[in-house]
């Protein structure tokens, strides 16, 4: 468990980047029609990532190369490499040719001026998607020898790269431009960084070319894609039918996202990361007892993060949205609007957060057909309530529909799980909510008296601290697990 400390570490650096780069955007921008058709031209670009990247060809590269060794080990990184860049870079012709159209799909509720611009944006954001899913197959293998700070670290300096850009914007016409260049920039050095850790640990990009490697790789490839394409189309969906929420609709899901993903980037996604190597391993010389102990230390560790959490942003989401965005363009109407979709998001963070932690227990026993099927019912569920609740609560109904679909989808990959867990096991998940109620009471309780930004900050800090003294006096042992971590002790 050191390795997710040091991969929560480097996602926390990243992650509170990330919200520095939102806050930028919050002030230059706030909700704005410039801003929606920003985050429609990178829809693509992160809807491919998910596939190459963080998803589907991950899912099957890092199981199969746990299994290899030396000279084959690098040629299998070879072929992976080479299938993907060639695939990325042939998928930009038809991208180019047609921005138009792929921009209609992707936002047909933006007005034509902004459909314009969309489309414009859209052929400078693509190249991105190139070297982020170099990034990844780099991730796969660095983690898989226990590098974990360096590639987690890797995105800090994207979301770097796009602040100094969002900083330059008056100097480009229009404005929104030069955010639009970081953004590509960014994901160019964000593949640098693994890079130069790949050629330090011997790994060198050669012209091998494996087919039966290449055939591995697909089997596993074909039914993740579906999988992780049917999950992703969950944002395109909701993008969709935020732009018919009236001007700024995609700006809103996007900021209050942003804060809802930070516990659920830091915590869940890093666990689980962290955890697919090693479930992989267990898997492969069957060694059910150390990958048992494995799952369910995770599956504690994650909710003992992410229940907390969502009290936090429960009872807190208007004072966090105006102690990030509310200045510059961002009003305080915006916060308003922002924090109660921020508030419906939060509802779903535990279960997205199992969930995340639940997929990777069936690619680490190479069974992604599964997931796939639980990925189509998300979306259809989601789909169906983004109609019915959209209309009529606008993106606050988007945000409620998401965690509706997201408790669906782990009741369904979790169930046997859970059916597993010991007496013992819920028990130390029950001292988790009896902490996290002593915070929410707390917070309940003194926020009227913590009314400046300063002070927000303060009560957040104290927040946790009453949380953490709670699990202490209640005898929670994933409080010393996750000291331990802090502590980088094995």
């Amino acid at each position: 468990m050191r390795h997710t400390f040091l991969f929560s570490l480097a996602t926390l650096i990243s992650r509170l980047l990330g919200l520095l780069r939102d806050a930028t955007f919050a002030h230059y921008f706030g909700i704005s029609a410039e801003y929606d058709a920003y985050l429609v031209a990178i829809l693509l670009p992160f809807f491919l990532r998910k596939i190459f990247a963080d998803g589907a060809l991950s899912s099957a590269f890092i199981p199969l190369f746990t299994r290899k060794q030396g000279k084959d080990s690098q040629v299998f990184l070879s072929t992976t490499i080479w299938f993907v860049l060639i695939t990325t870079v042939l998928l930009y012709i038809p991208v180019y040719l047609f921005s138009d159209q792929i921009v209609l799909v992707l936002g047909t509720g933006l007005a034509e001026s902004t459909m314009e611009l969309t489309s414009y944006l859209l052929k400078i954001t693509y190249p991105f998607i190139i070297f982020i899913s170099l990034w990844a197959i780099a991730t796969g293998v660095l983690n898989s020898k226990d590098i974990y700070f360096g590639p987690a670290f890797a995105p800090a300096l994207s979301n770097l790269c796009s602040i100094v850009f969002i900083f330059l914007s008056s100097y480009f016409s229009p404005r929104i431009l030069g955010p639009t260049i970081g953004f590509t920039l960014g994901g160019v050095l964000q593949f640098l960084l693994v890079y130069y850790l790949l050629r330090k640990i011997h790994f060198r990009m050669t012209l091998d070319f494996n087919f039966k490697d290449l055939k591995s790789i697909m089997n596993l490839f074909g039914p993740a894609l579906l999988g992780v394409a049917v999950a992703s189309l969950n944002t395109l969906v909701d993008t969709n039918i935020a732009t018919w929420t009236g001007t700024g609709g995609v700006s809103t899901i996007q900021y209050a996202l942003r804060v809802y993903q930070l516990p659920l980037s830091i915590f869940a996604i890093s666990v689980a990361n962290a955890l697919l190597p090693k479930l992989s391993y267990s898997s492969s010389i069957k060694d059910e007892k150390e990958y048992n102990k494995n799952l369910k230390d995770s599956i504690e560790l994650t909710l003992f993060f992410a229940i907390p959490s969502m009290f936090g942003l429960i009872f807190l989401n208007n004072e966090i949205v105006a102690l990030i965005y509310q200045h510059g363009s961002f009003t305080f109407e915006d916060t308003l609007i922002t924090a109660k979709t921020l508030l419906y998001y939060s509802i779903g963070l535990p279960f997205y957060s199992l969930h995340t932690i639940f997929i990777r227990t069936y690619h680490s026993k190479l069974n992604t057909r599964y997931p796939s099927l639980v990925a189509v019912v998300m979306l259809s569920v989601n789909a169906i309530l983004d109609v019915l609740l959209a209309f009529r609560y606008g993106v606050v109904g988007i945000a409620f529909a998401t965690s509706i679909s997201g408790i669906i989808g782990m009741f369904m990959t979790g169930f046997n799980i859970i059916k597993g867990l010991t007496g013992e096991d819920w028990v130390e998940i029950f001292k988790i909510f009896i902490a996290s109620a002593f915070m929410s009471i707390f917070i309940v309780t003194c926020k009227g008296f913590f009314d400046s930004r300063l002070l927000v900050v303060l009560l957040i800090a104290l927040s946790v601290i009453v949380y953490f003294l709670s699990a202490y006096l209640i005898g929670s042992k994933k409080l010393k697990l996750s000291i331990n971590l802090f502590l980088k002790r094995k």
